[in-house]
C-alpha cells in the first residue's frame, strides 16, 4: 500500500507543471539582467561618443564663421558648443580650438589656440594634419574635444573611457588675409596674424 502511494506521489510530481515558469525565470534572470545592464552601458557610451563628435564639429564650425575672435567670443563658442552634451555632465569634457596655418612648404603650425579643461598647443607648434587639409598657404580651424565616460553601474563596462579626441577641421569662411604671406585666416584679438609665428 505504501509502495503504491509513494509511486502515485512520484508520478503526480513528475506530471505537475505548476512553478516551472518560475524556476525557468529564476534561472534566466541573472543572464537577462547582465544583458540589460550591458546594453544600457553600451548605448550610453555610443550616445555620448556621438555627442562629442557633434561638439567638436560645432567648435570648428562656429569659429570658422568669423573674421576675428576675442577671448569672450571663444568663451561664448565653448559655452554654446557644450550645450550639445546635455543632459550629460559637461565638466567631464575637454575642448580645444586652434588656428593652424600651413606654409608654402606644407608645414602646419599653430597660430593661436584656446582650451577649456584641456591642453592647447603653443603658438608655433607643429601639428600633423591630413593630406586633404594640408594645402600650402592656407589655414584651417582645428577643433578637438574629448569626454571622460565612467559607466554609472560599471558591471559590464568597467573603468573609464576617453571618448572622442579626434580633430575636426574647417576652412575659414570669412577670414582675413594676414601675415607676411597674406594667408586667409581667422585672427584672434591681441595676437598677430601668422606668419611669422613669434
Amino acid at each position: 500500500m505504501r509502495k503504491k502511494t509513494g509511486l502515485r506521489i512520484w508520478r503526480r510530481f513528475c506530471r505537475d507543471r505548476e512553478g516551472v515558469a518560475l524556476v525557468e525565470f529564476a534561472m534566466t534572470l541573472p543572464v537577462m539582467l547582465v544583458a540589460y545592464i550591458g546594453m544600457v552601458e553600451v548605448v550610453q557610451l555610443v550616445m555620448i561618443n556621438r555627442k562629442v563628435t557633434q561638439l567638436t564639429s560645432a567648435l570648428s564650425d562656429l569659429t570658422a564663421r568669423v573674421q576675428t575672435v576675442s577671448t569672450t567670443d571663444i568663451d561664448n563658442i565653448f559655452n554654446a558648443a557644450q550645450t550639445i552634451l546635455m543632459p550629460y555632465d559637461n565638466s567631464k569634457a575637454s575642448m580645444v580650438i586652434a588656428s593652424v596655418v600651413i606654409d608654402s612648404a606644407g608645414v602646419a603650425r599653430v597660430c593661436w589656440s584656446n582650451q577649456r579643461n584641456g591642453t592647447a598647443p603653443a603658438r608655433g607648434a607643429t601639428v600633423t594634419v591630413p593630406d586633404s587639409v594640408r594645402v600650402a598657404n592656407t589655414s584651417v580651424i582645428m577643433a578637438r574635444s574629448s569626454y571622460r565616460y565612467t559607466p554609472a553601474i560599471g558591471y559590464v563596462l568597467t573603468g573609464s573611457f576617453t571618448l572622442g579626441d579626434s580633430p575636426i577641421y574647417a576652412r575659414p569662411r570669412n577670414g582675413v588675409a594676414g601675415g607676411t604671406a597674406n594667408i586667409e585666416q581667422v585672427t584672434r584679438t591681441g595676437t598677430n596674424a601668422c606668419q611669422p609665428f613669434n
